[in-house]
């Protein structure tokens, strides 16, 4: 019998094969092993597997994010042309004079044009263009960071520090849901869960300003009761 949320353990297994290549290896060693720990119990619930995720999650995202934000010029031109080379000549005439106008392939798979003007196995040739692309330039880019060391390390801080922020403006947000009512309650720790859940590994990352506008709102309406 297979594992009742193996859909969920097969998304954690994807990313933890795709982790950038400068994650600290005690991280990927805990990643590895919680998956493998999951996997064996079948008892888990989704809150307490979710949790897990949370936790790898939050260590790893300062990591990508420096990453990304130190490789992201010299890799977007790189990836772009790799991915155009990747797939077939019909899907290359959808997407290249987007990617040419300044769309990036992240915001090309999260468009209503890659849903609408795809089909799903066209939409495959893409999404797997980028992961054979990333893993292609991983080395390069590997390089280009361990040539760029000390900046890299001052971007991980930068991004733990940011991180740190969301997870205290998550906590403050939560804390608005003891001054109302039964559904006020449950729409503010709804909207708490929903950001936490953005640390997942296998979710889309939270955003500050995101979790800012929600206490915003919650500050506004209350301070107006």
């Amino acid at each position: 019998m297979s594992h009742p949320h193996k859909a969920m353990l097969d998304e954690f297994h994807f990313a933890i094969r795709h982790f950038v290549p400068t994650l600290p290896q005690e991280i990927k060693d805990e990643a590895q092993k919680a998956y493998e720990e999951l996997v064996q119990n079948e008892t888990l619930d989704e809150d307490f597997i979710k949790k897990v995720f949370y936790e790898i999650g939050l260590k790893e995202y300062p990591y990508r994010k420096a990453y990304e934000e130190l490789t992201h010029s010299n890799a977007e031109a790189q990836m772009k042309q790799m991915v155009l080379d990747h797939v077939d000549e019909t899907v290359r005439g959808v997407i290249k004079p987007h990617l040419d106008a300044g769309v990036s392939l992240e915001e090309l798979v999260s468009s209503d044009l890659f849903t609408e003007q795809l089909d799903p196995k066209q939409r495959y040739q893409v999404e797997d263009g980028i992961l054979v692309a990333k893993d292609k330039l991983a080395e390069s880019l590997k390089k280009q960071v361990g040539d760029q060391s000390q900046t890299y390390n001052e971007l991980v801080q930068k991004w733990k520090k940011y991180a740190q922020e969301m997870v205290k403006a998550i906590d403050e947000l939560e804390r608005f849901a003891a001054g109302g009512d039964e559904n006020q309650q449950a729409e503010i720790k709804g909207k708490a869960t929903r950001f936490r859940e953005g640390f997942l590994v296998t979710e889309p990352d939270p955003e500050l300003e995101t979790i800012k506008k929600e206490i915003e709102y919650w500050q506004d309406l209350f301070s107006g009761e």
